[in-house]
């Protein structure tokens, strides 16, 4: 335990997160999310001084615009109805006529994949804010994987896993709803990856920054197709939405 903190790794207070959720626009969310949030945060800031997860120097500054962004591709994807029919603002029940219009027929979490989470942006932040969604976190690299493992223990998150190869490669392709990705490589790599994930009628939603256009050029869509691309204020770049056909 370090016996004097700065104030780049002083805790997140859980009126931080909220301050962050109502910016980005992110409503109807449960009373423990916003000091979930915080205690995510708080991990990721002191391990990120151990094992460099966001990278070094300005950790706070760094985090808060993680936090950001992941909220407003959360936002968006909402917004675009990549969750429709799927139970994602509450944790998964075994039986709920809620949707279905019949009592008693079983309601499934919508699964989304995030590639390359990394210190969990945006996979966890979302899963924070969506307890309903079945979340899986692709992480091949050791480090960031150990932490993500941890950190589903120690904010007792149920429905998430993490997996250590490669997402194309994985037992459940084909079967997601929504894949997301941030930072995590080119659309080269990504796209296949992607459309190997999703399910018939799926979507790919990530955030790029201006050059989008010239690296999505020549990249192997597949089955993917691009849907929208909606420019985030504050110059945070692009939100890209491509739908799997």
């Amino acid at each position: 335990m370090m016996s004097k903190k700065s104030a780049k790794n002083e805790p997140w207070k859980a009126e931080e997160a909220a301050a962050a959720l109502t910016r980005a626009g992110v409503s109807t969310i449960s009373p423990e999310a916003p000091r979930i949030l915080a205690d995510f945060m708080s991990e990721v800031a002191l391990w990120s001084e151990r094992m460099h997860l966001v990278g070094k120097g300005r950790i706070r500054k760094s985090l808060k615009l993680l936090l950001f962004d992941s909220l407003l591709l959360l936002r968006t994807a909402e917004e675009a109805g990549l969750f429709g029919g799927w139970k994602a603002d509450e944790p998964e029940t075994a039986e709920d006529p809620g949707d279905s219009g019949r009592s008693g027929e079983a309601q499934h979490a919508c699964r989304v994949a995030d590639i390359g989470s990394g210190a969990g942006f945006p996979g966890i932040v979302w899963k924070i804010v969506r307890p309903g969604l079945d979340m899986t976190l692709f992480e091949r690299k050791e480090k960031p994987r150990l932490f993500l493992e941890r950190i589903v223990r120690r904010l007792s998150l149920e429905g998430v896993r993490v997996a250590g190869e490669a997402a194309g490669e994985h037992g459940d392709a084909g079967a997601f709803r929504v894949v997301t990705s941030k930072a995590a490589g080119g659309f080269a790599i990504l796209l296949p990856l992607a459309d190997a994930l999703l399910a018939p009628g799926g979507a790919y939603v990530t955030i790029k920054g201006g050059a989008w256009r010239s690296e999505l050029d020549g990249a192997p869509a597949g089955t993917l197709r691009l849907e929208s691309a909606v420019d985030l204020s504050g110059e945070r770049g692009t939100v890209l939405i491509f739908n799997r056909v």
